[in-house]
């Protein structure tokens, strides 16, 4: 008896996983085309990008290797993505990333959190290495 109540509850679930997702057709956004983009990949690992919408939102970034080729390499990113809000409002932010954190800063971001991500990004003196990192491909 639980044999079939098991199966009958298995079989239950496969359909509701396999009917289709109703769509509310008046939420579907069309697809929104590229008009720019670029992007470099160094031997280094170094990198940069970037690309603008036919909407105004764009995004670009750049990543530049330190100590490299010591115990202590690492990446040094920076960059920006900007987009228009729902009342027509231009929201850009900036972050920084590197062994110390990840800092951003400006549109939508509370202030405190870029105060407190900047202060302990700049509290850390030496990244922690008592971890085994992957070995280089």
């Amino acid at each position: 008896m639980i044999k079939i109540g098991i199966i009958s509850l298995a079989f239950c679930l496969a359909v509701v996983l396999s009917a289709p997702l109703d769509h509310d057709s008046t939420t579907a956004q069309p697809p929104v085309a590229i008009l720019e983009s670029s992007h470099e990949k160094h031997e280094d690992g170094s990198y940069n990008f970037s690309y603008l919408s036919e909407d105004g939102t764009h995004r670009r970034e750049e990543a530049v290797v330190r100590n490299q080729g010591t115990e202590n390499e690492y990446l040094e990113i920076s960059g920006s993505y900007s987009y228009f809000d729902a009342t027509g409002k231009e929201v850009t932010v900036t972050y920084k990333a590197d062994d110390h954190g990840f800092v951003p800063e400006g549109g939508a971001i509370l202030p405190q959190i870029s105060l407190a991500a900047k202060q302990v990004s700049e509290q850390v003196s030496e990244p922690d290495l008592d971890y085994d990192k992957p070995p280089k491909v």
